[in-house]
């Protein structure tokens, strides 16, 4: 197909089919022309923000109502009038269907092309020339894909180094899931005491006999992660708490989508994400968040026993899931999540309440071959 230099964008609440074409380096357009009633004006700014950070110029055609076919049609029609000889193609996957049909039978009439996002597998459906087909490159960056949806993140995604020796610490501690479960919950709890001093209170009597809590203090102190003195943990700085206190964790999850990455196609991949959703105000964290053909994929990572009270009156295995079920409004509504339950402790009650909300649960033993399950989860 001819490179069109300008890509007309019918703005609506799913940013990434007009996003991701306009990246691809394949259509490459120079300037995007953003159709945009009243009540998508704040979509098209976030939508816009990134465009411009990646070098496009755009324009806006402002329409009153996106119900109103022939008001479009005509607008529409007038623009294209003014540009007879430019390079235009039309996006048609936005907006509503009436400004997609006004939209597209101006564009029929002006005899300019015409393409579709097929968002199952990215490929680009050449309207005017029948069978044409192209595929859009997987490129869409965390960064970009969130700002789009009004999200920002703060500071830079977190891409961990994965040296061999912390790769068969957590090894170990997956594979010995239940020799460590109960264990490992006393040391989440001396770690996440140890917040603020980075010291954690002294082990009691019962911990102090613990042979499996032992055990496990041993295999973090050989790392260098933390060190006894006086019955107390202490931790040589704020990361190697956080690694202690089911930080852990999440550097599995990021090995394994480190290992899957080429074969799946992952385009980007991050953890311990800090996110500020539209408003400015609300704050939210994410643990593992990565991109498979321009879809967002959201992982909850918890170590901690879930069947514990939580912060909202339920246990915590509920607050994960409502916490998970949140985070998924993030992305659109093509956005996946897995909830890592380490310990195996949600309900059947929440098993089922995590299903009904489309959230894959990997737990227990199952995490000791989490690349298949991360597999079956995005089958």
């Amino acid at each position: 197909m001819k490179r069109q230099k300008t890509h007309v964008c019918l703005v609506s609440q799913q940013a990434t089919p007009n996003l991701a074409p306009a990246l691809d380096r394949t259509l490459a357009p120079t300037h995007i022309l953003l159709v945009v009633s009243a009540d998508m004006k704040q979509r098209a700014d976030w939508l816009e923000g990134v465009l411009k950070r990646h070098g496009l110029a755009t324009t806006r055609l402002a329409i009153a109502n996106a119900y109103d076919y022939h008001a479009i049609s005509e607008q529409i029609t007038d623009w294209l009038a003014q540009r007879e000889d430019e390079d235009i193609a039309l996006n048609i996957t936005g907006g509503t269907k009436v400004m997609a049909i006004a939209a597209q039978e101006a564009f029929r009439l002006a005899e300019k092309p015409i393409y579709y996002i097929n968002q199952e597998d990215d490929s680009v459906l050449w309207l005017h020339d029948r069978n044409v087909t192209t595929h859009l490159e997987k490129k869409i960056r965390l960064r970009d894909f969130l700002e789009v949806h009004g999200y920002a993140i703060e500071g830079r995604p977190e891409k961990p180094e994965i040296p061999a020796n912390r790769r068969d610490l957590v090894s170990q501690l997956v594979q010995d899931v239940r020799a460590f479960g109960s264990a490992l919950g006393d040391l989440n709890g001396l770690a996440q005491a140890a917040k603020k001093t980075l010291r954690s209170p002294p082990l009691d009597e019962r911990q102090l006999a613990n042979r499996s809590l032992g055990d496990l203090i041993y295999l973090f102190e050989s790392e260098n992660l933390l060190s006894r003195q006086d019955k107390c943990l202490y931790f040589p700085d704020e990361p190697a708490r956080q690694f202690v206190n089911g930080g852990w964790l999440e550097f599995h999850v990021y090995r394994i989508l480190s290992d899957l990455a080429p074969s799946l196609g992952i385009s980007d991949y991050a953890t311990n994400l800090r996110v500020t959703a539209p408003n400015g105000k609300t704050a939210n964290e994410i643990d593992v968040a990565f991109l498979l053909n321009n879809r967002l994929n959201l992982i909850e990572c918890k170590a901690a026993n879930l069947s514990l009270p939580g912060s909202t009156g339920q246990d915590k295995g509920a607050d994960a899931i409502y916490k998970l079920e949140t985070l998924l409004k993030l992305g659109g509504l093509r956005t996946r999540g897995m909830l890592i339950d380490y310990r195996a402790r949600l309900t059947n009650v929440e098993r089922d309440r995590a299903k009904q909300s489309g959230i894959y649960v990997a737990s227990g033993t199952s995490l000791q071959t989490l690349s298949n399950e991360i597999r079956l989860w995005l089958r």
